[in-house]
């Protein structure tokens, strides 16, 4: 089985434990720490469709942000044991470009396309018949050819499904919403990364790291690393590594870890609010320094979902408890 990717290149020989150790990415469902219910539904289509001796049917993941939909789309390719191509939509310039990926693509393999809200209409009516009916039409000469292409599976990853149409959304049998982790998943990751790190602890001090980073496997992966990195440059050799209360202060204090993993911007962000009632967006990225679009895609989700925000029709304000 290949993973095609024009954007990433892994090399899977030679590699050190330092190098596996850095890469570190679930591989199956059962090593994929979180959203257990849509798992549950994604086993039974992949064994219906290998029943059946054949494709499974589209999927389209939505979200709020920082989610792992590639690696998810991975390990339901592994299941299948097919091929799996992925693209973003900003690099589809012309439907000449998805007509040849699709027929790159052979029986059953998975295409995973990213940010999907950003693919031109023409291209996307390329995929309204590719999906339904597995052909692609072509104009030559004022005549339109039908070409047949080989089945497979289509995953489709948003964070914006808002933008996308009811006709194109019903076109996916398989729909589902990412939900945030909880506090025991995130503390689930963090442990696997540590122990892969030969940093050994306690479950209190596990439970009060894990509150210092975002609630996203990419940053529960980053602190992993940074509180090895700290561990290791402080004292410690790196197959001796102990975090106990006095060094977890330590840790917390040297590596700036604040609650919830807020960012610099989202704290200064936060004091704004504190000391005004309400403030409008474009007052905020002037105070900042930052553009509006930094405020309302870097900044400001994490706030939102962490309940600390809200926004109004005149501007910004702390959530009232």
């Amino acid at each position: 089985m290949k993973i095609v990717n024009s954007e990433i290149k892994t090399n899977e020989t030679n590699q050190n434990k330092e190098s596996i150790n850095n890469n570190i990415r679930p591989q199956s469902f059962d090593s994929f720490i979180w959203q257990e219910e849509i798992k549950s539904i994604l086993k039974s289509a992949i064994l219906s469709a290998i029943k059946r001796n054949d494709t499974l049917w589209h999927i389209l993941f939505s979200w709020d942000s920082w989610f792992w939909k590639t690696t998810l789309s991975q390990i339901i390719a592994n299941n299948l044991w097919k091929n799996i191509k992925i693209i973003t939509a900003y690099a589809m310039e012309k439907p000449a470009d998805m007509i040849s990926v699709l027929n790159q693509l052979d029986e059953w393999d998975i295409l995973f396309i990213d940010e999907i809200h950003r693919l031109k209409p023409k291209i996307e009516e390329i995929l309204y018949i590719a999906m339904e009916d597995f052909r692609v039409d072509i104009v030559m000469d004022d005549e339109t050819m039908s070409l047949p292409i080989k089945k497979f599976t289509l995953i489709w990853a948003t964070n914006k499904l808002e933008n996308l149409s009811d006709a194109f959304k019903n076109r996916f049998v398989y729909k589902f919403h990412l939900k945030n982790y909880t506090n025991k998943e995130k503390e689930l990751i963090l442990w696997k990364y540590l122990k892969e790190f030969n940093i050994n602890f306690d479950n209190k001090i596990l439970e009060e790291l894990s509150k210092k980073c975002l609630p996203v496997p990419r940053e529960i992966k980053n602190l992993a690393i940074k509180v090895r990195d700290y561990l290791i440059a402080s004292w410690f050799k790196e197959k001796s590594m102990y975090i106990d209360k006095e060094i977890l202060e330590e840790i917390i204090k040297n590596l700036h870890l604040e609650e919830n993993g807020l960012s610099s911007l989202q704290k200064k962000y936060l004091k704004i609010l504190e000391e005004n009632e309400i403030v409008w967006i474009k007052t905020i990225a002037s105070i900042l320094n930052v553009n509006e679009k930094v405020i309302e895609k870097d900044i400001e989700p994490l706030l939102i979902n962490l309940w600390l925000i809200e926004k109004t029709k005149k501007g910004r304000k702390l959530k009232s408890n």
